[in-house]
């Protein structure tokens, strides 16, 4: 029986510095059937040119004048929308894979699982990318983690699921893995294997980053206002996951205290963020979808 094919769906935006490592660790997996999608949201420095040796490139996503709007979630359906392979497969253009990650997806998914949560090993330069790199691997010690959010889908799952709810800017991923979950698919969750780059991560960088997903936080809120206890657990300072990993945190007590001093930061801006959505809401505008920059075929 042949390999099923694999799609792996990548959204960027001004990525030129870091795209390339992104790629590389793609045509680096050790499983041999991978196409690559890149959907490039009108970069202003090459990114779509550095793409194009990979894969194929399509233009689409929000107007690039819309400084504080998350449109990754359209650039995600645009580029799953055009995927042939029975399972797809969203990196973010900040993530480098290990050689064997879509070949332990692809194994689970024949073992039979719908997704495949992939975790995340965070790292970046700087105090804060530490506390970062502790805060993850907290999560990622759990045998299910309510951040956690499968990427990894059979093609029909996705399909049948309508895709991401991209209104929920932030949030499209957690209310992705929600309807998983009451749709009766069989989540699966991998040793980490992917390493997700940080840069030199600032207190000002995650403002702004909080900020834009707060805009969107009260829409997943009001859809899942039926689950209100797990609202809580994803949502709440003091995370179970903190709570049953204290003895990792305890190993690194001034990165432990960083972890706390970055999410009430966080927590500040989204609650900025929420505020401002209601007193200056802000459609979305989406462009393109129509035309394809590059198609390289499937290697």
């Amino acid at each position: 029986m042949e390999e099923p094919l694999v799609s792996v769906v990548v959204p960027t935006f001004n990525s030129a510095a870091i795209i390339e490592e992104c790629l590389e660790s793609i045509k680096a997996q050790t499983y041999p059937r991978i196409e690559v999608i890149v959907v490039d949201s009108f970069s202003s420095d090459g990114t779509d040119r550095i793409a194009e040796r990979y894969g194929r490139v399509f233009s689409f996503g929000k107007d690039p004048k819309q400084k504080n709007v998350f449109g990754a979630p359209y650039q995600r359906n645009f580029g799953v929308s055009q995927a042939t392979g029975e399972l797809v497969y969203i990196v973010d253009s900040d993530m480098r894979l290990t050689p064997d990650v879509v070949r332990s997806g692809v194994e689970l998914v024949i073992g039979g699982a719908d997704a495949v949560i992939v975790p995340e090993a965070s790292y970046g330069e700087g105090f804060w990318a530490r506390c970062r790199a502790l805060e993850k691997e907290c999560y990622n010690r759990m045998d299910r983690s309510r951040t956690d959010a499968a990427r990894f889908v059979r093609k029909a799952v996705w399909d049948a699921l309508g895709g991401l709810d991209a209104s929920l800017g932030g949030g499209d991923d957690w209310d992705f893995q929600a309807r998983l979950d009451r749709g009766g698919y069989k989540t699966m969750k991998m040793a980490p294997a992917v390493r997700h780059y940080e840069g030199r991560l600032t207190l000002r960088k995650q403002i702004r980053k909080k900020f834009v997903y707060g805009k969107t936080a009260l829409k997943y809120f009001e859809k899942h206002a039926h689950d209100k206890g797990g609202l809580v657990a994803q949502y709440s300072f003091l995370r179970v996951d903190f709570l049953k990993n204290l003895g990792v945190l305890a190993r690194q007590p001034v990165c432990a205290v960083g972890v706390f001093i970055l999410k009430t930061v966080e927590y500040s801006a989204a609650l900025a963020g929420m505020i401002c959505s209601r007193l200056f809401p802000e459609p979305i505008r989406i462009q393109g979808g129509d035309r394809e920059v590059a198609d390289r075929g499937t290697p």
